[in-house]
């Protein structure tokens, strides 16, 4: 059987990987420059900048992605942060943990999952029941893991997270970054024979029980199914469809800092309670010394509003007072919207992998699985994996 996956990014590289190691006959298909769409990196000046993605997997070797990456027979060493996280708050860096959370605001949450766990009632109105610090919290860690705030989600969207949190725990770095991924993938599918190709997909049309991709170059090729990494909409307009789901993009900004002294002295997730726009930092050289000549700092803020210029001085005047009497430089500041996002669905409105054609399928953000960033991701790849295994 053959199958076409559209797109070189994490879910379809994770997708054909996977595919390939099951003896199918997998091509990909990928119009930029580079492998790995939003999940990469490049060195400047000694750091690894990435071109998206932070270097963090959510729930380090833990997790959905680790998992999945393991069965693809994947070799990529990951990290687990110690702690996984703390907070800095008031001026103070305090370790993140149950115990740290107030007793009432435990019991607001509680009573909040009870009175509201069938209503879309948005977490805005659970932060208003809490205490100073687990407010400041919650936002925070929207911010960092989401790019989004209390006002644009339920507790019925995030709760399957959180729950995941608790039984797979935080994050961890992948040796070498995001790229140490997306080579060790392309290592998998190269060497099951299948190949990798640089063009731009033109068209995807069904025919009889298979499906014809169109290139540029007008040349075609047939597949028995096909994955798309490239989004439900675009997946919709290559395929002659009418346009089946509207999603609404999660934006961001992102900065890569070398600093001459240590900021942060744990591999975990330092969570900013007390600033305008950054959610949180990791130093990333502290898992892995060779993603930075230096200590490399990487810092995170949702957009709150839709101008990027503005939202960038909010967080360039955060850094400020951050690292106030740090020698430090800003490498790099990347925003994420639009059609190069942080997320193509926010947190809990991805609508799954399938398409109003049989046998296409959809991976990648706004198509995962209950679970953070590319842990849901990875869950995402599993069912359209499984899928394929079933009908084909």
């Amino acid at each position: 059987m053959r199958i076409g996956v559209i797109g070189a990014g994490l879910g379809g590289l994770l997708s054909a990987s996977l595919l390939s190691e099951m003896g199918y006959r997998v091509e990909v298909f990928e119009k930029l420059p580079f492998l790995g769409g939003r999940f990469t990196n490049f060195n400047y000046r000694g750091y690894e900048i990435t071109t998206g993605a932070l270097h963090m997997i959510p729930h380090g070797s833990r997790g959905p992605l680790a998992r999945m990456l393991k069965k693809a027979g994947a070799k990529v060493e990951i990290v687990d942060s110690k702690p996984e996280g703390t907070a800095l708050y008031n001026g103070e860096e305090v370790k993140i943990s149950r115990k740290r959370i107030p007793l009432r605001s435990r019991i607001a949450f509680l009573a909040h999952c009870v009175k509201n766990w069938f209503k879309e009632v948005k977490l805005s109105e659970l932060e208003k029941k809490l205490d100073d610090f687990s407010a400041r919290y919650l936002r925070a860690f929207l911010g960092w893991s989401f790019s989004i705030t209390p006002e644009q989600t339920t507790l019925s969207k995030i709760y399957p997270v959180y729950r995941s949190i608790l039984e797979l725990g935080g994050p961890g770095v992948p040796v070498g970054g995001c790229r140490s991924v997306v080579e060790a993938l392309v290592e998998v599918i190269r060497s099951n024979d299948c190949e990798i190709n640089r063009q731009k997909v033109s068209a995807i049309r069904k025919e009889g029980y298979g499906f014809s991709v169109h290139l540029e170059n007008r040349t075609a090729k047939r597949f028995d199914a096909v994955i798309s990494d490239i989004g439900h909409e675009e997946t919709a307009k290559l395929s002659g469809l009418k346009s089946y789901a509207k999603l609404e993009p999660s934006r961001g900004i992102k900065y890569s800092i070398a600093v001459k002294q240590s900021f942060i002295d744990h591999t975990g997730v330092l969570f900013t309670l007390n600033t305008r726009r950054i959610s949180g930092m990791n130093q990333v050289t502290n898992a892995d010394p060779n993603l930075g000549k230096q200590n490399f700092l990487m810092a995170h803020q949702p957009m709150l509003t839709t101008n990027v210029r503005f939202e960038i001085s909010e967080g360039l005047k955060d850094l400020k007072e951050l690292l106030k009497g740090y020698d430090y430089e800003i490498l790099a500041v990347q925003s994420f919207s639009d059609g190069w996002p942080v997320n193509r669905a926010l947190a809990g409105s991805d609508i799954g992998f399938k398409t109003p054609v049989n046998g296409l399928y959809v991976v990648g953000d706004g198509a995962k699985g209950h679970d953070i960033e590319v842990d849901g991701i990875a869950l995402g790849v599993e069912e359209v994996v499984e899928e394929i295994r079933k009908t084909l």
